[in-house]
């Protein structure tokens, strides 16, 4: 294990940008850190400089405070498992899983234990025979984990690592990985576009847009306190109004008010998060002042969710949100009162 530094990385233009743009953040010893971001971001380009297979135009990563970018990618303790596995389709999995310490000159008894020590990690040692090109796609996934982990890596770095699997599936290993990840106790960092990925697996998040870092924390402090509406919008909050603040009230044409939880003038951007948010009818004693129309319903178990536009046209957002009634929800094109906790929004000046 170690702790991850990487300090005003720099690389690459692409577009008149750079696809790296001074990115600093830290990965503490035994802790899992992912990289959120859309795609052209930066996310897997930061893992490839951090893994040696690109060297940065400027900054720095280093290993317990120790610089590793004069090393080459093989010895810097950096095991990498990429978004496409990229296995061997002609070897079987122990072969895959053995390939880089055949390289690193392991001596073959030496060897075949690390594979079997990891074929029974990722729960895929009945499998040591069998060709990849045979295999499901979760079981590749395990092969391409174990083959990442095989040098006993101090830090592991892994690229989109549920992006090639069906919803169901990606459930499923989510929460496999992150037992793996927690019985391993290795320093990783992992890159999604898929916050769903970061819920599951990440001890702290980083919030990445254009080659830049926009906020870094635990992952707790990001989703309910992201530093700007750029970062709330990445992690799920919506815009619930927009206008002049007055006598502790946010109003905007199209949505009606809300009160806000703390004393603002001058124009506001307030944002709110669904899980925060019912649907209730309009009239109702909990309406927050916010309104929208409904545009759709579908079942929840035993309650219904509701799709509902808020904003004029020109502005128009959707959200979904649960219908807190015991009555059948409106239909289509009905307005709708929206009920929010003050406490539970954030403000951002204009």
């Amino acid at each position: 294990m170690a702790t991850l530094t990487v300090r005003e990385l720099t690389h690459g233009y692409e577009a008149a940008r750079r696809v790296v743009d001074g990115v600093s953040f830290e990965v503490a010893d035994g802790r899992v850190a992912a990289l959120l971001g859309p795609s052209g971001s930066g996310k897997t380009t930061i893992l490839r400089l951090i893994a040696g297979l690109e060297r940065p135009e400027g900054g720095d990563v280093q290993l317990d405070g120790a610089s590793v970018l004069g090393r080459a990618p093989h010895r810097r303790g950096v095991g990498l498992m990429f978004q496409e596995l990229a296995l061997f389709p002609h070897l079987d999995v122990r072969a895959n899983v053995a390939f880089g310490l055949r390289m690193a000159r392991w001596p073959r008894d030496r060897r075949e234990r690390r594979v079997d020590e990891l074929l029974a990690l990722v729960g895929i040692e009945a499998l040591g025979g069998r060709r990849v090109d045979a295999l499901s796609g979760g079981e590749r996934q395990r092969v391409g984990l174990a083959r990442a982990l095989a040098p006993e890596p101090a830090v592991l770095l892994l690229d989109e690592p549920l992006g090639a699997l069906d919803e169901a599936r990606k459930r499923e290993l989510r929460r496999e990985l992150r037992g793996l990840l927690e019985r391993l106790e290795t320093t990783a960092l992992l890159v999604s576009h898929d916050l769903r990925d970061a819920q599951a697996l990440a001890d702290d998040l980083v919030a990445l847009d254009a080659g830049r870092v926009l906020q870094a924390g635990s992952l707790h402090t990001v989703l309910a306190e992201p530093a700007s509406p750029e970062v709330a919008s990445m992690v799920g909050w919506v815009r619930l109004v927009e206008g002049d603040a007055r006598d502790g009230r946010v109003e905007e044409s199209g949505v009606g008010s809300v009160a806000v939880p703390e004393p603002l003038e001058g124009p506001v951007l307030v944002m709110a998060h669904p899980s925060a948010m019912t649907a209730v009818p309009t009239g109702d004693a909990r309406d927050s002042g916010a309104r929208g129309t409904v545009v759709g319903a579908q079942p929840e178990g035993p309650l219904r969710v509701l799709e509902v536009a808020i904003g004029a046209l020109s502005a128009v957002r959707y959200v979904e949100v649960r219908w807190d009634a015991r009555d059948e929800p409106p239909a289509p094109g009905s307005p709708v009162a929206l009920a929010v906790d003050p406490a539970t929004l954030r403000c951002y000046r204009r």
